[in-house]
């Protein structure tokens, strides 16, 4: 699978007839310009929420306003077409109606830049075996167990709530130590592992996975999107991730990739 296939693979970027039109050196204008939303974006979120904790309107008016101006630039229409449209309903909306959309939206772009990461970190060679896998599991009727881990017992709910239509079998571990021990008589078809948690975070989890020779896809769930965290998290194994606050629909269909 080339770049243009993985990035035609990610939901909110429009690409299917754009792609198809670039030449080489266009293709590596738009990469650069991808790069350049991942690299940006993180400062520009932390500025959002500083603005959004001092409620300040006319602040997040601003960035948001530079916030669509960048998505448009990636051909992420949709979504610089729906700022655009809260944007100028800002006068007339309530102060919570704003952080409630505002909050929804880096979330969202939390994943898009996570999302544009690993197609371009992962190597043509991984992710030809990881489609093979995915696939060949597919068309097996056994039901799929999936392990679970997080330290918040209402983040381990509401996943379970995310995966209420999704055929599989969900075993919930509130700890790295607890989630070990489970290994001990099961052998999971996935992983799913919050990355920040007491004693042993997700990252070390993941390690200890793989040196019990658990070898099953691992989906990391973050609210990071820095290419430091991300490439920290793609070198421990990371398959995909989900990305707090949790979308139902969004984990849902992440989860199904590997069932």
């Amino acid at each position: 699978m080339n770049i243009r296939e993985r990035l035609r693979g990610i939901p909110d970027l429009i690409l299917t007839k754009r792609l198809q039109m670039m030449s080489n050196a266009q293709l590596d204008l738009y990469a650069a310009s991808l790069h350049s939303f991942v690299d940006t974006y993180p400062a520009i979120e932390a500025e959002v929420k500083t603005a959004m904790e001092a409620r300040d309107i006319k602040s997040i008016t601003k960035h948001l306003t530079s916030i669509r101006d960048m998505l448009t630039d990636i051909y992420a229409d949709e979504l610089a077409d729906e700022c655009w449209k809260r944007l100028n309903s800002f006068d007339k909306d309530r102060p919570d109606k704003i952080e409630a959309y505002v909050s929804f939206l880096l979330s969202t772009l939390t994943a898009l830049s996570i999302d544009i990461q690993v197609a371009f970190y992962k190597e043509d060679e991984d992710d030809n075996v990881s489609s093979k896998k995915s696939g060949e599991e597919k068309e097996s009727n056994t039901i799929k167990s999936i392990l679970a881990v997080d330290d918040d017992a209402y983040s381990l709910d509401t996943f379970k709530a995310a995966l209420k239509d999704v055929s599989c079998k969900i075993i919930g571990a509130t700890s790295g130590l607890s989630a070990l021990s489970v290994l001990n008589k099961l052998t999971p078809d996935l992983f799913v592992l919050d990355i920040e948690m007491p004693g042993m975070d997700g990252i070390e989890l993941a390690a200890e996975i793989r040196a019990k020779g658990q070898d099953a896809p691992i989906i990391f769930i973050t609210g990071k999107s820095t290419k430091e965290y991300v490439q920290k998290c793609m070198e421990a194994g990371a398959s995909d991730f989900i990305v707090k606050p949790i979308n139902p629909q969004d984990a849902a269909g992440r989860i199904q990739k590997f069932l």
